[in-house]
């Protein structure tokens, strides 16, 4: 008993030191996604502890299982039983049994028959991940269908992710398979009130992050050195790591949309488009920034970034629900900056090679097609871009909007976006 409230104890601290949402929101979602369900059992795996992501970092619970848990531990499942036949409705975390030898290494973890595990996990009931296999036959029995997550394939971003069939198909029997991935897809896509807090905690350390940048950079820098003051307050802010790849690309890098090495110097008169986001409380931020590196624009240098702005601000303008982020047409977001650019010359709108704005939630790119109508509640970016090869430079300006019930509004403390107010803040 001693060491399980130790344990608890720790568990608790961990908790306190990655806000979440309350623990009741993730119990709707899961009762939610079982009602949608209803025709056959829902099975999660969470990660591993050598799943998802380098081995270099702190463990990080797979999307999914986090939004419908909470639970960023490794080694976890969960068992959704749809109320039906007279039973009522279950869910069941499983948990791997105490590793004494593990702990060693990695620290205390709950067994799942410690007292805390309930309210720690929000769960109705805590088994051993041992007890999956019986506890999947004697529910599958009630229904026709296995309802998990598929593999990923073109969106994969982890070289260790997992094939969810390897741990699915022992256990599916004659169940059949069905994907949940567009299922709970959708339910992610709609954000609420907790999660855009969530967010905007991590763009507001995003926001200083960038500010911080701008208040040391100079020619002779390298790229990483920018990113090097930019870490600090991701971290100060309650960002445990960046949400991506940082990319930082000074002069030529600049045109190259996903530039990560950030190993050039930095040159008077050349451009620095940083794409910098921090991770808060397992939700992404998403903003970059276009700055001189001498402190002040060219006269073309700024042409093209006001140009770029002006898009900007057409698009925010028009982002309410109903609007598009990709595709033809009136309602089509990217389309209103492409002919803000038209306007200029058809061969910059052929500058502008990417849509204009993505999803952004847990996953900086959250899932679902460009092409489907906005809701309240959605939280995107918008991002047009001018990248200009034979001249030497790019130019990219992004923010974070969460759609309202009649438009959008910005989320986080405000980024100067204005090349005067920009200029003005160099050194």
């Amino acid at each position: 008993m001693f060491r399980a409230g130790v344990v608890a104890l720790l568990f608790l601290a961990a908790a306190a030191s990655m806000e979440r949402e309350p623990l009741d929101a993730f119990e709707q979602r899961r009762r939610q996604l079982a009602e949608r369900c209803n025709d056959g059992l829902v099975l999660l795996f969470g990660y591993r502890s050598n799943e998802g992501q380098s081995g270099r970092d702190p463990f990080r619970q797979e999307n999914n299982f986090y939004y419908l848990s909470g639970w960023n531990e490794p080694g976890a499942a969960m068992l959704l039983v749809p109320a039906t036949d007279g039973k009522p409705y279950r869910e069941i975390l499983f948990l791997p049994e105490r590793d004494r030898l593990r702990e060693q290494w990695d620290g205390p973890q709950l067994d799942p028959s410690d007292p805390e595990v309930l309210g720690l996990s929000g769960f109705a009931e805590a088994l051993s991940l041992d007890l999956l296999p019986a506890e999947m036959d004697q529910a599958g029995r009630r229904f026709s269908k296995l309802y998990s997550l598929s593999a990923r394939t073109r969106e994969q971003i982890q070289p260790t992710e997992p094939d969810p069939a390897e741990r699915i198909s022992p256990l599916a029997g004659n169940l059949e398979s069905r994907d949940l991935r567009p299922i709970v897809g959708a339910m992610r896509r709609v954000k609420s009130a907790g999660e855009v807090a969530l967010i905007e905690k991590a763009v507001a350390a995003t926001v200083a992050a960038h500010r911080a940048a701008w208040k040391r950079i100079r020619p002779g820098l390298t790229e990483y050195q920018v990113y090097a003051a930019m870490a600090p307050a991701l971290l100060e802010g309650g960002c445990l790591r960046p949400a991506y790849a940082p990319i930082l690309g000074s002069g030529a890098n600049s045109v190259t949309l996903h530039y990560t090495r950030n190993s050039g110097v930095l040159r008077a008169g050349d451009l620095l488009l940083a794409d910098v986001g921090g991770e808060y409380g397992h939700y992404a931020a998403d903003i970059t920034r276009t700055v001189p590196v001498s402190g002040k624009f060219s006269k073309r240098q700024r042409e093209i970034y006001d140009l770029t702005l002006e898009a900007q601000r057409a698009v925010i303008a028009a982002v309410k629900p109903g609007m598009r982020l990709t595709g033809n047409g009136p309602d089509s977001l990217t389309e209103i900056a492409r002919n803000v650019f038209k306007k200029h010359s058809k061969r910059l709108a052929s500058a502008f090679p990417h849509a204009v704005g993505h999803y952004v939630g847990l996953d900086v790119h959250d899932p679902g097609s460009l092409r489907e109508p906005l809701e309240e509640g959605m939280v995107i970016t918008v991002e047009p871009g001018l990248y200009l090869p034979e001249e030497g430079f790019g130019v990219r300006i992004e923010d974070m909007l969460v759609v309202t019930a009649d438009g959008a509004r910005l989320l986080g403390p405000a980024l100067p976006s204005e090349a005067d107010e920009i200029e003005n803040l160099l050194p």
